[in-house]
């Protein structure tokens, strides 16, 4: 009996192969006895679609009973090998909204329905090409895969060898760019500049011109969204098979500099070419070759330390080198000498690999460690994040990513790749790879469980199947789903549509035990709705800004969730992702990610899960390992103590810079703060400047984007000695002292709620030194911001910030834009300051059942950390 899916509308479509719990014998992958990957009743139906598109195109009539022939054999085909477009699987989910609406009797067609019906036709067409003759497109290879050094001016070349199918007049090739690609944007108009591409063809008389097309679909490849690309079209002659087109990148031969490369270290660049060969507009996929970008020489030391040790146990330190985009470094390694809290302890050999393991570490007293890492000339500094050494601890503290992507949706990398890079660079103790369910078929949605089990090792390093329900913002939202075990059934978009649906057939398949659901701030999800037994925690940092509001939204309906942070890279970098500048300068990630903190007892895949499930984590930004502990009247963080008029909060904070501002927010306001003590104003100080935006939408919306703060300061009054930015974005922001004046900088830097900051050394400096900060106008950029408030154009204006007006070395200056309140900060600081406090707060104000509270946490440097709330008294919503 076939079976169906009810409320998808539609027969099931060769789902068995990646939705376990769903069975369906309409499509089997390829095999040699069988000689067709497709089932008998599949490849009638498949044979009858390709003549009923050859004769009608697909319109709103046919595309429902069109969509489901064309899900089964795209995900047939998948499981053969064969390249499938990248945006093939985008959309489906209107197919089944479509069907189920037509079976309620109230017709409803999506808004895009026609430029889908197109993309279906062209899938047809290309599956139907690589059905009939799976050797029509030929082969494209490297002539050189690298390593490339990132941020290098390379020079390479891609090489299309035609095959079966020859390439008419008006074919041609079209170069794609990845969405995450922050190298050069290759350009085909200007030889003598740079990341020029050239063309030249083995045939004689074949004659190209240059244009610039659109590739069809959401374009995933074309810089983001619609950005026309370099495009070759052949105008005269005919390539046959075996003939050569050469694409040659980073042309040098007309003074072009070559093409620059990204700056990120991978395994697998990818820089699509698509191939036209009927000249009809038809971009088709072949498969595409990468390369490798190695990092470059040694700037900065990172080691990754356990939070939390036993009195007297053995535990290892990774000691990462980096590069200046955070990358394992290349090049020659230096010797390190070792310190433990300031004495030394031991020292790294030179000529080792990056990373190195420090073994067998023992320390027998109580109390927080800290290890240094500085380079014999003292060029290169580093540390690590505390350790907390305890006899009797009663959890440890796990560090984890719940947020990042691959190749297999609109990012970079290998999945292998993914998972080594956040168990080896990144050191995570857990990771799940959410990758975007609209892009996945079936081949990748087997790669990611068999990537699980085989990732997967109890008490080292734990791996969780999991995706990204990539539903849109009127739909609910963005939600990072996963499974207690990878064998349980996924429901992607492609099934369940709408958030209540997710909800809904997830309940029908898994034991909602076994389920975590997770909304994050970018691409928001509806915090109007919240599944109490499956959505306990909610995302509130990542790559593309600070949200805390959005955790206060959930809260104030009465949602009890607590708070993780993750990176929503995009580039195989899990747990340890810097910001990206990408081709499309609207869409940059530019925060560092952040990491999710799990309070746990053991470390394996069920004392992991369920801490996430109750609510024992906290988040930090810039993978900033700060400890934090915190309980009100006894009851730890992500709980619920019983009714008390007194509540005491208790907090320590152990931090991986000096600490700043620690406060205590109740119900969603801040009701104490916690600084440490004034630094007097003397002529020698160290001055923190910090820039603030809020990202709040105030409404069912994305974030606010970006605020730019751009301009220049002059200190008068005092001498300006030193001036350095604690950003981590080194793509757009930047600061540098002016060589004709040295009390000027120039600046830029860019806030999403979060907090930029510069340090400046001052001598000279009294009540009369002053900040004159001269802000160019500037408008508010991308990643997704509302759709219903416009970007503002922020005003130039001039900031005055006189040292007289210091209250216990603080000052503040408010900027609004409309409901927004950014600000300007200005701290003297202490740069060798406490990095650990401790604290009681006694909440003596009026007492309601259900209030809750939790604590946030600002470095020096920047960094943040929030605690999951505590609730007192009161009931969760059910």
């Amino acid at each position: 009996m076939k079976k169906t899916l009810v409320s998808f509308g539609i027969t099931v479509l060769a789902l068995s192969q990646f939705y376990p719990g769903i069975t369906s014998e309409r499509s089997v992958p390829v095999t040699p006895e069988r000689g067709d990957y497709l089932s008998p009743s599949v490849r009638g139906q498949v044979e009858q679609l390709k003549r009923e598109a050859a004769d009608e195109p697909t319109s709103a009539s046919n595309i429902v009973q069109r969509g489901q022939i064309l899900w089964d054999w795209l995900n047939a085909l998948s499981l053969t090998g064969a390249p499938i477009p990248v945006d093939a699987t985008y959309g489906f989910s209107s197919i089944s909204e479509m069907a189920d609406e037509q079976a309620r009797g109230t017709p409803y067609e999506p808004s895009d329905l026609e430029s889908l019906a197109a993309r279906f036709d062209n899938y047809i067409s290309e599956f139907r090409l690589k059905d009939e003759h799976p050797d029509a497109l030929g082969s494209i290879t490297l002539s050189d895969r690298g390593p490339f050094p990132a941020r290098s001016w390379g020079i390479f070349q891609q090489i299309l060898t035609i095959g079966e199918m020859p390439m008419q007049t008006g074919g041609g090739v079209v170069v794609g760019v990845p969405f995450v690609w922050d190298g050069g944007y290759p350009q085909h108009e200007n030889p003598s500049g740079d990341n020029f591409v050239s063309l030249s063809c083995s045939h004689p008389d074949a004659r190209f011109e240059k244009i610039r097309e659109r590739l069809p679909g959401t374009g995933m490849h074309e810089g983001f969204r619609g950005n026309p690309v370099p495009a070759f079209r052949l105008v005269e002659g005919s390539l046959q098979k075996g003939e050569k087109i050469v694409l040659t990148y980073g042309d040098q031969s007309g003074g072009s500099r070559g093409l620059l490369m990204q700056s990120t270290r991978t395994d697998a660049a990818v820089l699509p070419l698509y191939v036209d060969l009927q000249g009809k507009g038809l971009a088709l996929t072949p498969k595409w070759p990468s390369f490798e970008i190695e990092g470059r020489q040694v700037e900065s030391v990172q080691a990754f330390a356990p939070s939390v040790v036993v009195a007297g146990e053995s535990f290892d330190v990774a000691v990462r080198s980096q590069d200046d985009f955070f990358n394992r470094a290349g090049g020659a390694i230096p010797a390190y000498q070792v310190t433990l809290n300031g004495e030394a302890f031991r020292r790294i050999p030179a000529g080792g690999d990056a990373i190195t393991i420090l073994k067998d570490i023992r320390l027998e007293l109580e109390g927080v460690f800290r290890f240094g890492f500085r380079s014999l000339d003292g060029t290169i500094l580093g540390s690590s994040n505390p350790v907390w050494v305890q006899k009797n601890p009663t959890y440890r503290i796990y560090w984890g990513e719940t947020h990042a992507h691959t190749a297999m949706a609109e990012g970079q990398g290998r999945i292998d790749t993914f998972y080594r890079y956040g168990r080896d660079d990144a050191r995570l103790d857990f990771l799940g790879l959410s990758e975007h369910d609209i892009w996945l078929d079936a081949l990748e949605w087997r790669s990611i469980r068999d990537a699980v089990s085989r990732y997967s090792e109890e008490g080292h390093f734990v791996a969780f199947m999991g995706y990204e329900w990539t539903g849109r913002r009127a739909s609910g939202g963005h939600h990072n789903v996963f499974l207690r075990t990878p064998n349980l059934a996924v429901v992607p978009v492609q099934q369940a549509y709408r958030l209540s649906l997710l909800y809904q057939r997830l309940r029908e398949k898994n034991k909602t035990d076994d389920v975590l659901i997770i909304p994050h701030g970018h691409n928001p999800g509806d915090w109007r709705m919240n599944d109490v037994d499956m959505e306990p925690v909610v995302e509130i940092q990542s790559l593309h800004g600070t949200f805390e509001w959005f955790g206060n939204y959930y809260l104030r309906n009465g949602f009890q969730v607590g708070f993780v942070a993750a990176s929503d890279d995009h580039r195989s970098r899990p747990g340890y992702a810097a910001p990206i500048g990408t081709v499309a300068p609207l869409h940059q990630f530019g925060q560092f990610g952040g990491l999710a903190a799990v309070m746990a007892t053991e470390k394996t895949s069920t004392g992991i899960f369920n801490a996430l499930k109750e609510r024992r984590c906290y988040a930090v930004t810039s993978a900033q390992r700060i400890i934090l502990d915190v309980e009100v009247n006894g009851t730890a963080m992500g709980q619920r103590a019983p009714y008390q008029d007194r509540r005491v909060l208790e907090s320590r904070v152990m931090g991986t810079a000096p600490l700043d501002e620690i406060v205590v927010v109740k119900n969603g306001s801040v009701v104490y703060a916690n600084y440490p003590p004034p630094v007097p104003l003397r002529s020698d100080v160290t001055v923190q400047v910090a820039f603030e935006s809020s990202s709040e939408p105030f409404m069912r919306d994305n974030p606010r984007g970006y605020r730019i703060w751009k301009g220049k300061m002059r200190v008068r009054n005092g001498k300006l000695t030193k001036a350095t930015s604690k950003s981590e974005n080194h793509h757009l922001e930047e600061l540098r002292i002016d060589p004709e004046d040295q009390n000027r900088l120039s600046f830029h830097l860019k806030t999403r709620g979060d907090t930029e900051v510069l340090i400046l050394e001052l001598r000279g400096a009294s009540s009369a030194t002053e900040l004159i900060l001269e802000l160019t106008e500037t408008n508010e950029i991308g990643s997704s911001s509302g759709s219903f408030r416009s970007p503002a154009t922020i005003p130039a204006r001039q900031v005055r910030l006189p040292f007289s007006q210091l209250s216990e070395g603080r000052l503040e200056q408010n900027l609004p834009v409309d409901r927004h309140n950014d600000r300007i900060r200005v701290r003297l600081v202490d740069p060798n300051g406490p990095m650990d406090r401790q604290f009681t707060f006694v909440d003596t104000d009026r007492a309601d059942p259900g209030d809750y509270y939790y604590v946030r946490v600002r470095q020096q440097d920047g960094a943040m950390a929030w605690s999951s709330p505590i609730w007192v008294g009161g009931e969760p919503r059910r």
